[in-house]
């Protein structure tokens, strides 16, 4: 996973996996659904049929320690990275529920300009306000010869999944 430290970067959104939702529960995550419409397979004990109606993605079922409402199943999107000066690694960057906004704006700019997320550099910056949010920017579209480079494999892609020495708890 990408540190948030590292940031600002400029780089190629090569993919971005859009409304992954998790429900933990005592610090174990019991739901998960990777297309925000129906839990998982693999979750331990899903929460509804449908995320949709399911009681943790509501409005006002978890309430922040400052007291505003908030939901319990939290959203993220993951994005898949590539910079040009090092197009060999690709990295991942989580996009924290409070940044999906500003995200979701960034993307339909590139779309409406009948553009895809990959064919253009993107300046990722966070912003120090209430809490830290992702801020998403335009650098340029690229060119065929980009393009080439980036239409290369990587070599080396960095885990989402930090390194362990084993198991832990």
């Amino acid at each position: 996973m990408f540190p948030v430290e590292n940031l600002p970067v400029e780089a190629v959104i090569v993919s971005a996996r859009c409304s992954i939702r998790t429900y933990y529960n005592n610090d174990t995550r019991v739901c998960h659904s990777y297309d925000g419409v129906a839990p998982a397979s693999t979750s331990i004990t899903p929460q509804a049929k449908k995320c949709a109606v399911c009681f943790n993605n509501q409005w006002g079922s978890r309430i922040t320690p400052n007291g505003k409402r908030g939901k319990s199943c939290s959203e993220h999107t993951d994005l898949t990275l590539r910079q040009l000066d090092d197009p060999d690694n690709a990295m991942s960057l989580r996009v924290p529920s409070a940044s999906l906004k500003a995200f979701r704006v960034f993307k339909e700019q590139i779309t409406s300009r009948g553009e895809q997320l990959n064919r253009v550099v993107t300046k990722i910056d966070t912003t120090q306000d209430q809490r830290s949010t992702l801020l998403f920017r335009i650098i340029r579209f690229l060119d065929d010869d980009d393009l080439d480079i980036l239409s290369q494999p990587p070599k080396q892609e960095v885990s989402m999944f930090a390194i362990t020495d084993g198991y832990t708890q």
